[in-house]
């Protein structure tokens, strides 16, 4: 599946053959390798993988928040301007006022040493030339935005004051205190119950109903997948293997990595003296990537042609990092109920 070309359907965000690598004490990894993605205005594009697969620095690398990471290849568009490697002080007119992030941990996020209200007036205040009266009026309104009650109230209160679904609340008021085009949302939910989870998604999916804002999430959970997403972006070992809508992946994944990843879902009719699937082997080191198929090592179809670099492909409208036809690919059966 390809970007729309042209300015008049130009994406929100386009990454083209996007390279990141970093320095260590044992030389300069290469931490992502031809990464191409892109995201509509409203759209969701679930970007999902195992932990250290790219998908966090690849929002960094967006916000141009590398620390001691380079972007060493390919290009980042925002809104049809190029902002590859563009400067701090340019990001800063960008960051929190175009795009914006809810971070996994809200608890590290936010100072513990200042009120909710003041570290929401403070972000407000940095994009808009107002006074700290009108700030902590917008800081109430976008507390009672999110479902906090008694807003005026909480403005007051430290994080430890409030629970773990109150402050990623919080989190997400502050990410749409400037009312952005991009929210990037980085395992929103990891530190929350199951039943806080389905509220904070609930009021993701409604405040991106109501304002239109497009929506990068970052997730391992298929679940989370199946119910947020519009397109999904599948990550392993610094590369995109494949790319489709959200039917398409959990239908009908193509690449072997895919079909594990959703094989590896627990299921609520499974026996339990059954052994659950999982992926052999380990994610191959940033230093000792293969110059071949990087999944090869863990593919139970892994065969001479894998040892060749393999290029994302056409398939049927969607994108698959595998030399295999897809008549040849052992497509698994229906997985949507799976991860449903």
């Amino acid at each position: 599946m390809r970007a729309p070309t042209g300015s008049a359907n130009e994406p929100l965000l386009r990454i083209e053959d996007l390279h990141v690598e970093f320095r260590t004490g044992g030389g300069t990894v290469e931490a992502l390798n031809a990464v191409d993605l892109w995201i509509d205005a409203g759209e969701t594009v679930a970007v999902v993988g195992e932990s250290g697969s790219g998908k966090s620095v690849t929002a960094l690398a967006v916000l141009g928040l590398l620390g001691n990471g380079r972007v060493s290849g390919g290009r980042i568009t925002w809104d049809g301007r190029d902002i590859t490697g563009a400067s701090n002080q340019d990001m800063r007119t960008v960051r929190g006022k175009d795009i914006s992030v809810i971070f996994q941990d809200p608890m590290t996020s936010l100072d513990p040493l200042y009120t909710i209200g003041h570290q929401l007036v403070e972000a407000y205040r940095i994009h808009h030339d107002v006074s700290k009266r009108q700030a902590r009026e917008r800081a109430v309104e976008l507390l009672d935005l999110v479902g906090i009650p008694e807003p005026e109230t909480k403005v007051k209160a430290y994080p430890h004051q409030l629970s773990g679904g109150q402050r990623q609340r919080v989190m997400i008021a502050g990410a749409l205190a400037c009312d952005p085009r991009l929210l990037i949302a980085d395992e929103p939910t990891t530190a929350l119950d199951v039943t806080v989870e389905a509220q904070v998604l609930a009021l993701i999916r409604d405040l991106q109903e109501r304002t239109g804002v497009g929506l990068m999430l970052i997730t391992h959970d298929m679940g989370v997948v199946a119910e947020m997403a519009d397109r999904v972006v599948v990550f392993y070992a610094g590369q995109v293997v494949e790319t489709g809508t959200a039917d398409e992946i959990l239908d009908r994944p193509q690449h072997p990595y895919t079909q594990a990843l959703l094989a590896a879902i627990p299921r609520r009719d499974t026996p339990r003296d059954q052994e659950m699937p999982a992926i052999p082997g380990a994610v191959p080191a940033l230093n000792e990537m293969p110059t071949g198929c990087r999944f090869a090592t863990r593919c139970t179809e892994a065969g001479p042609e894998c040892e060749e670099p393999q290029q994302l492909r056409d398939l049927a409208g969607r994108q698959v990092r595998c030399w295999r036809p897809d008549e040849e690919r052992g497509v698994l059966a229906s997985m949507a109920e799976v991860a449903r």
